[in-house]
């Protein structure tokens, strides 16, 4: 049981560091205080009102709109349930990697879960990674650019950059207006590797990701030639000896 409390009885500081957010299924914020959690029921001009979530009981804490403490009132006529809101968080952690990043979904579930060190009454009520898929994928297909159907589109910031912020997107220009669109993916330091090679096996482990619209000569000479003034812009020479490919005879006389 949590008693009433005035700013004048408590510490604000002690109990500011209590208060987390998540978010829930709905997208709405929630709060989190000492395992009991509240859902937004008025907002004012100066003030959020936040209601525990359990429809019949009574208690409220008060933030201002930069979510500092108040206050809270009233007592709670239930005990909190820690092991709904460890997995909940759990599964909030796991959404956030699924919805920003690529990894499979079973790897992140496995990864998280193991690092987690789950209660064994929330290791009861966790979701099986089969049931937690399903659900997810559904999740992350909404949150993923759709498929194009044609080749004028944009391409999102997300794909254009690495991790690390730098650029990805090398080259994206159309040899017709409206058409024969050219992709090539690369970092400054997967070029580098390229340009410093005598013999590139094109279907090795790749240092560029080209995206053409054909196999023709005139395709593969508008490449390379890019390629080449790319390495003299980073004061280098892109002259291979040897390519070593499948069957393209369109690059023989390219190369």
């Amino acid at each position: 049981m949590i008693p009433n409390l005035t700013p004048e009885k408590c510490s604000l500081n002690n109990l500011q560091c209590e208060i987390t957010f998540s978010i829930s299924n709905k997208g709405k914020r929630l709060l989190i205080f000492k395992n009991y959690v509240f859902r937004c029921n008025k907002t004012t001009k100066s003030k959020i009102y936040w209601k525990c979530s359990e429809s019949e009981c009574g208690v409220y804490i008060h933030t201002n709109t930069t979510d500092e403490f108040i206050c809270i009132t009233g007592n709670h006529n239930h005990s909190a349930n820690h092991d709904q809101l460890e997995t909940k968080l759990l599964r909030d952690k796991m959404k956030g990697r699924i919805l920003s990043g690529t990894t499979s979904i079973t790897k992140i579930y496995d990864e998280e879960i193991a690092k987690a060190n789950l209660s064994k009454g929330a290791a009861a009520i966790l979701p099986t990674v089969i049931e937690y898929r399903s659900n997810m994928s559904k999740a992350r297909r909404k949150n993923t650019p759709v498929i194009p159907s044609g080749v004028v589109f944009d391409i999102p910031e997300f794909y254009e950059q690495t991790l690390s912020c730098q650029r990805f997107l090398f080259m994206d220009l159309f040899m017709k207006r409206g058409q024969d669109r050219i992709l090539v993916f690369s970092s400054d330091q997967q070029l580098q590797l390229l340009f410093d090679r005598e013999i590139i096996f094109m279907n090795r482990l790749p240092v560029a990701f080209c995206l053409l619209p054909n196999k023709r000569g005139k395709t593969y000479f508008e490449l390379f030639e890019r390629l080449k003034e790319q390495a003299s812009s980073m004061g280098k020479q892109f002259k291979s000896k040897r390519i070593i490919t499948d069957f393209e005879p369109a690059l023989m006389p390219v190369h």
